[in-house]
């Protein structure tokens, strides 16, 4: 599924996992892979979502997850580019071919479709990959 050169191509901040630690309490929780799995089921359901100016999911898409995910990370200042989680969402999602962006609109493809349907914990080890990637 993915290219093991691309988990080390993709680096992580050290203010992100600070923030990863915090959200989750110090407990490993799989609220990441909810994320994931919002994003992909969401495009599922609607078959395609609204780009940004920036080509980045449209504000709107990610205030409904934040209602949801009761998180408020997007504010009048804070754009989805300015959000690293919601970047790194965008981009895996993108680089593992689950979703495809045209000039205005992103869908699911058939890739992102197949990994809906793992077990949760292959998907939860798939996503753990890009955060603690082997060496």
């Amino acid at each position: 599924m993915m290219d093991p050169q691309l988990k080390n191509s993709i680096h992580l901040d050290t203010s992100f996992l600070l923030w990863l630690n915090k959200q989750s309490g110090g407990h490993q929780e799989e609220w990441i892979l909810d994320g994931f799995l919002f994003v992909l089921k969401k495009l599922s359901l609607h078959e395609q979502i609204r780009l940004d100016r920036d080509r980045h999911l449209h504000q709107r898409f990610w205030k409904g997850m934040e209602q949801v995910f009761q998180r408020h990370l997007l504010t009048k200042s804070k754009k989805p580019k300015d959000v690293f989680f919601y970047q790194f969402i965008e981009t895996i999602a993108e680089e593992e071919g689950w979703i495809k962006k045209g000039r205005y609109y992103a869908s699911i493809t058939q890739s992102g479709r197949e990994f809906l349907h793992l077990s949760r914990r292959a998907q939860w080890n798939h996503i753990l990959g890009y955060i603690w990637p082997e060496k």
